[in-house]
C-alpha cells in the first residue's frame, strides 16, 4: 500500500531542473548513439582480434564500438526513472488510471515500432532477395531470419524472445519486450497499492503479477530490478550541495561508472558466463544509478548546451529500433568488411551520419507526432468528463 501522505513529500514531488533534463536528454542521445555505433563498426570493420593495425585511431574506434551492451542497461535504468517518476506523480495528484497509464505506454512504443517493423520488412527482404549475402541466407545469431507474419505480430505485442524470436534482422527488438513488460508491472503494483484498491482486487493483481513474471521468463525479470532501480532514484532525497559539491559528484560518479565499463566491456570474452554477464550488466546499472542521482543536482547548463542536448535526443527511440536492418543491408551490399585503415575508419563515421539522418527523418515522420496521436485516440477511449488529466 502507498499512503497518499507519503508520496507527497517534498523531495519525491521536486521537479527536474533544466540543466537535469538537459543532462538526461543527452545520456539518451549518446546511448542511442553507442548502440549504432557498435552495430556499424561490426558490419563495416572487421573484429579487433583479427588486424595487426593497432594505432590510437583504431583504438579508439574499437573501444567507442564496446559500448552498445552498457548504454541499453541505462536505457532501463532512465526508462524507469523518468516512467516510473510519471505514474508517482500521477498519483500524488489522484489522476491515476492503469487503463490510461498503460495506452500511454503502448502508443509511445507501437508508434516507433510499428514502422520499424515494416521498413525492417522492406530492407531485409530487398536483401534477401537481391543481394547473394550469406547475412540473409545463413544462421542470424541463434538461426536463420524469420520473416513471417507471425512473428511480425509477435514483436509487435512484445513476445520477442518469449514466444516468438526478434523479427529479421533486427536483434535489438529484444529489448523493447523488456520495456513492455516492465511497464506492465510497474502499472499493477502501482494499482495494487492504492488505497482505494479492495483487497480481492489486491489478491488478484498479486497473481497476475507472478504469471507475468513467469511468462516474460527468466531473460527479462532478471533485470526487472534495475528498472525499478531508476523510480527508486527519483524516490530518494535530494542534498543541499553547493555548486563544486555538485560539480564533484557529478564528475566523480560519471567517472567511476565510465571506468567500469571500459574494464568490463572493453574487451572481447567468449567464455563469459551467464552470470558474469549478469552481474556485469547490474554493476552497471548500479554505477549509472550514481551517475543519474548526481544529474538531479546538476549545476544550471547553458542554453546553447541544452539545445544541443535536446536535440541530440530527439531521435533516440527511432534510432534504436530502426538502424540495425539498413546496417546488415550495408555490409551485404558492401560484401567485405574492411579494415581499420584511416580512410576506412573515416567512411565509418560518414555512413552513422547517413544513419543518424535517416532515422532523424523517421523520427520526423511517426515519433515527433506522438502527443498528436495520443491525443487524438485518448478522448475516443477515455471521455474528458471522467475528469483525468494527461499523465
Amino acid at each position: 500500500m502507498i499512503p497518499a501522505a507519503e508520496l507527497t513529500t517534498a523531495p519525491v514531488t521536486r521537479n527536474l531542473s533544466k540543466a537535469a533534463s538537459a543532462h538526461l536528454d543527452l545520456v539518451r542521445g549518446l546511448a542511442a548513439c553507442a548502440v549504432a555505433f557498435q552495430h556499424l563498426r561490426t558490419q563495416l570493420l572487421v573484429d579487433w582480434p583479427a588486424t595487426s593495425m593497432h594505432s590510437p585511431l583504431t583504438a579508439a574506434v574499437y573501444l567507442l564500438a564496446k559500448f552498445g551492451r552498457p548504454a541499453v542497461i541505462v536505457f532501463f535504468v532512465l526508462s524507469g526513472f523518468l516512467v516510473g517518476s510519471s505514474g508517482v506523480r500521477s498519483v500524488q495528484k489522484r489522476e491515476w488510471s492503469f487503463p490510461r497509464y498503460l495506452l500511454h505506454r503502448v502508443l509511445r512504443l507501437e508508434i516507433v515500432l510499428l514502422p520499424a517493423l515494416l521498413l525492417g520488412l522492406l530492407w531485409d527482404s530487398l536483401g534477401k532477395h537481391t543481394l547473394a549475402s550469406p547475412l540473409y541466407t545463413a544462421a542470424w545469431l541463434t538461426g536463420p531470419i524469420d520473416l513471417s507474419w507471425l512473428t511480425l505480430i509477435g514483436n509487435a505485442a512484445f513476445v520477442q524472445g518469449i514466444l516468438v524470436p526478434n523479427f529479421g534482422t533486427n536483434a535489438v527488438l529484444w529489448s523493447l519486450a523488456n520495456e513492455f513488460w516492465y511497464y506492465v508491472l510497474f502499472g499493477l503494483l502501482v494499482t495494487a497499492a492504492l488505497r482505494t484498491t479492495r483487497l480481492w482486487l489486491r489478491v488478484g493483481l498479486a497473481a497476475l503479477l507472478l504469471v507475468i513474471a513467469w511468462f516474460s521468463g527468466f531473460r527479462i525479470m532478471v533485470l526487472a530490478p534495475l528498472w525499478f532501480l531508476g523510480l527508486g532514484i527519483y524516490m530518494l532525497p535530494r542534498m543541499n550541495l553547493a555548486a563544486r559539491g555538485r560539480r564533484v559528484l557529478l564528475v566523480a560518479s560519471t567517472l567511476v561508472f565510465l571506468a567500469f565499463i571500459v574494464i568490463a566491456f572493453s574487451r572481447s570474452t567468449p567464455g563469459l558466463t551467464t552470470a558474469q554477464a549478469i552481474g556485469a550488466d547490474l554493476i552497471t546499472g548500479i554505477l549509472f544509478s550514481f551517475v543519474l542521482y548526481a544529474i538531479l543536482h546538476a549545476n544550471p547548463a547553458r542554453p546553447r548546451y541544452k539545445k544541443f542536448a535536446h536535440g541530440i535526443a530527439a531521435p533516440t527511440y527511432t534510432l534504436y529500433a530502426n538502424h540495425l536492418p539498413v546496417l546488415i543491408l550495408l555490409e551485404a551490399w558492401i560484401g567485405v568488411r574492411g579494415l581499420p585503415t584511416a580512410l576506412h575508419c573515416l567512411e565509418l563515421a560518414g555512413w552513422f551520419v547517413v544513419i543518424w539522418l535517416y532515422c532523424y527523418g523517421l523520427y520526423l515522420l511517426f515519433e515527433s507526432r506522438t502527443a498528436a496521436i495520443r491525443n487524438w485516440i485518448e478522448p475516443k477511449l477515455f471521455p474528458r468528463d471522467l475528469g483525468l488529466a494527461n499523465q
